[in-house]
């Protein structure tokens, strides 16, 4: 059975801003050498990745790596998929021209095929108007719409909750019902939500990037999501961003493996002691690897 990953960061520790983090005791994380990454990737059975920065320039005064993104994509086209990332608002609450003439070469000159926007890191809403042109520009050229728009799980001065409350998404899902979207992380902590929006937009998904250490949690969403018939949407993710960091160990082959086995084995094993219904094998390998592929194209081997 394939895998993909449908949600990964690619960083440079030089593109993040030191007295920022070290005034709210965060540590940085460590480059991670490219062929090195793509080997993990391979000995744990994952045959394509996601991959995007992640821009925080308006708040944090950090970009993830932007160029590291179009590099790999450069030595890597047949196992990275490319996003751009950016803050449409700038720091004085301003539409991001340039960052909207950026995104507009990125997707006629580097082949990106999606746009990641982290609301509540930026301290901005997701239905504000003033993003509404970095929309059209995704909806024209039919490229999916990424959002962490999820709660932090740890100091809320991280990502503020009123940004990422999911009814924000609504009036976007309502004023370009054909745009992708893809929600990371399960919505969480508001999934319940998120599967009802899934419902009245069927171009969005989500992921499960970051909820592999909640497995009851996971097990539950899941059969909700049945419930609500929109678990062919829901997708396998790492959001790796640098080994011995976060919930990665030094050796992150060993975290995709484990987390693989969680949705292939583990779930089931809790829906079974539960008496709540099992996955399918059809499901399992939809969340592993064909929801994914067909979003972006990728053909089965």
């Amino acid at each position: 059975m394939m895998v993909m990953d449908s949600h990964m960061h690619l960083i440079r520790m030089k593109n993040f801003d030191k007295p920022t983090y070290a005034s709210l005791n965060l540590g940085l994380p460590k480059d991670t050498d490219l062929d090195t990454l793509v080997n993990w990737y391979k000995e744990a059975g994952i045959s394509h990745a996601v991959c995007m920065g992640q821009d925080m320039t308006r708040i944090w005064n950090t970009t993830f790596g932007e160029a590291y993104v179009r590099e790999a994509y450069q030595r890597y086209p047949d196992f990275f998929i490319p996003f751009a990332s950016l803050e449409p608002i700038d720091k004085f609450n301003r539409f991001n021209q340039a960052a909207y003439d950026e995104l507009e070469r990125s997707i006629l000159e580097d082949s990106i095929k999606g746009v990641l926007l982290t609301p509540p890191y930026g301290q901005y809403m997701s239905n504000d108007k003033t993003v509404y042109p970095f929309y059209q520009l995704v909806q024209k050229h039919d490229i999916v719409m990424q959002y962490h728009h999820s709660a932090q799980m740890g100091p809320a001065i991280l990502a503020p909750t009123q940004y990422a409350k999911m009814e924000n998404l609504n009036e976007v899902c309502v004023d370009f019902p054909k745009m992708k979207i893809v929600v990371e992380h399960l919505g969480y902590p508001w999934s319940e939500h998120l599967f009802v929006l899934m419902t009245n937009c069927p171009q969005m998904y989500t992921d499960l990037a970051m909820t592999y250490n909640r497995p009851m949690w996971v097990a539950w969403q899941l059969v909700l999501a049945r419930e609500y018939g929109v678990i062919d949407r829901v997708m396998f993710a790492t959001d790796y961003v640098s080994f011995s960091y976060d919930l990665f160990s030094d050796n992150p082959a060993n975290d995709f493996k484990s987390w693989i086995n969680v949705v292939r084995f583990d779930l089931n094993e809790i829906n079974q002691k539960c008496g709540w219904p099992l996955l399918t094998d059809n499901e399992i390998e939809d969340i592993l690897f064909r929801t994914a592929s067909k979003l972006y194209g990728i053909k089965e081997k």
